[in-house]
């Protein structure tokens, strides 16, 4: 029997008033895939939750999670079984940019390549990050 790959993209919108760019983030997603060659072979399902959400939350995400105080534009968690979440403050967002699509669709690449296991903790990395994000999102 043939093995099933599935790389899905799951999105959900807490932020009244903001309408998803679902078409853009879909194809963030796909060049995300191709690029960085995750959820091929083996094991190698891929399925990430896309969550927007407003800074209450984000601050409760960033406190538990991270130990840090107030909010952050994205966060990205890593489970088993090839799930992976995204976090993305919208008040966040909105403070950092006049662009708010363009900046949302560079945090999610972001948050997937932290899901990739890429981090940046140097300068280097950081550029890195940066520079992978900017490909991701064309």
């Amino acid at each position: 029997m043939a093995e099933i790959i599935m790389r899905k993209l799951k999105i959900f919108n807490e932020v009244n008033g903001f309408r998803v760019p679902r078409k853009k983030l879909a194809v963030v997603f796909e060049r995300f895939l191709k690029r960085e060659k995750v959820g091929g072979g083996v094991g190698g399902n891929f399925n990430v939750n896309l969550i927007f959400v407003r800074d209450g939350k984000m601050t409760e995400l960033n406190r538990e999670y991270r130990g840090r105080k107030g909010t952050t534009d994205v966060l990205s968690f890593n489970y088993e079984d090839g799930l992976g979440e995204i976090y993305i403050s919208l008040d966040e967002v909105r403070r950092n940019s006049s662009d708010i699509i363009n900046e949302v669709l560079a945090l999610f690449a972001h948050g997937l390549l932290h899901l990739a296991g890429h981090t940046h903790e140097t300068d280097r990395k950081m550029k890195t990050m940066i520079e992978k994000a900017n490909e991701i999102c064309g």
